[in-house]
């Protein structure tokens, strides 16, 4: 029996328990603030400005009803931030803001990377030019002192000339050195920028829940198999899958659950694809099987194994114990047709995934 485990702990959840946590602190500090025997002192020997919500004699009889206005206001003003943090919380849960976060992140990551490589390429430019400009000034000084030579007449004219050109020299080679210098340290530095720079696009290409190719991968590389299928002759399938009633456990068991389902789905996805096979998640509870080499035969295949492994699962909740029951999935099958763009092979998936859905689900089409 499989049990449900939650790999990383919402934020969102950890900012709805805590609102909830100081509401309730709040009000057992103002509750007991607002008591005479309390022991606070110099606060219970307050008269006008006293916390306490009533004052009473010896024999019990209230002699002051009331409140101090700022006791109030510090509850109230404690409770709306709170409340706040906890929409705030809720809103990203359900939501799932705290993922699209993540890939807001990746894309500025992406956006400051590619910055950071426009301007080393431009500083090496810059060096570039700079040695240009030095070759150039050392051409004009040796093109002087040739048109000079056949003039010279003395030993000393002649060994003036040389410690020029010898002086030249120096400051030359000083300055080639100088940037071949900066040279080496802005090609290391364009390696790491390039080396981030791809760690930035694998990640912006992967889903944030399932580690599974994400939709902008499909985007990308769809059109690539397609066109390699149709060039070399070779069958290419898709195979489109959907999680049964997948709306059903999350509003039942929590999103936690039904992420960790999505994680499990999407391990069970890889494992069953070799090769060129690509896994992708495409949206939600949608996933896609890229098998390029695959005509339908074999792709029906692949769906039956997922299809069997997944409903003999018996999932339940980790914490409580509660039974989760089975959990199925439908799948739609196209294969790549003659002259068929890959928009054209996608809809055929996606439409043959709605026939196993109507045909009662937790099947094949």
């Amino acid at each position: 029996m499989s049990t449900i485990t939650t790999r990383q702990f919402p934020v969102s959840v950890a900012i709805m328990l805590a609102s909830i946590v100081a509401v309730c602190s709040a009000y057992l500090v103002w509750n007991g603030w607002m008591r005479s025997d309390f022991g606070l002192t110099p606060w219970a020997s307050w008269h006008d400005l006293t916390w306490q919500i009533a004052e009473v004699d010896s024999r019990g009889r209230i002699v002051r009803l009331g409140s101090h206005p700022l006791s109030i206001a510090a509850l109230v003003g404690t409770v709306s931030v709170c409340f706040v943090a906890f929409a705030v919380g809720a809103w990203q849960f359900f939501t799932g803001n705290e993922v699209r976060s993540k890939e807001s992140k990746i894309s500025s990551q992406l956006d400051k990377v590619g910055q950071d490589l426009d301007d080393e390429v431009f500083a090496l430019m810059n060096i570039l030019k700079q040695h240009i400009d030095f070759s150039s000034s050392h051409s004009e000084a040796l093109a002087k002192v040739n048109k000079t030579l056949p003039s010279l007449t003395s030993a000393d004219q002649i060994r003036a000339v040389v410690q020029r050109l010898i002086s030249e020299n120096t400051r030359i080679q000083s300055e080639v050195d100088t940037l071949g210098l900066r040279l080496q340290q802005s090609q290391s530095q364009i390696e790491k920028l390039r080396t981030s720079l791809s760690e930035s696009q694998r990640l912006g290409m992967l889903d944030a829940v399932t580690r599974l190719k994400n939709r902008h991968w499909l985007q990308l590389n769809l059109p690539r198999e397609v066109n390699a299928a149709a060039e070399f002759k070779e069958p290419l399938c898709l195979v489109m899958a959907d999680i049964d009633h997948f709306k059903n456990i999350n509003d039942t068991f929590g999103h936690a659950v039904g992420d960790e389902i999505l994680r499990r789905f999407g391990e069970l996805l890889s494992k069953n694809t070799k090769g060129r096979d690509t896994a992708v998640r495409y949206g939600g509870e949608e996933f896609v099987l890229v098998l390029p080499h695959t005509a339908i035969d074999g792709a029906h295949n692949v769906g039956e194994q997922i299809r069997s492994e997944l409903e003999s699962k018996k999932w339940m909740h980790h914490k409580t114990g509660a039974p989760i029951g089975t959990v199925t999935a439908s799948f739609g099958i196209a294969q790549l047709q003659v002259d068929e763009g890959p928009e054209s092979l996608l809809e055929r998936a996606d439409a043959k995934l709605y026939e196993a859905k109507a045909a009662g689900r937790n099947c094949i089409r």
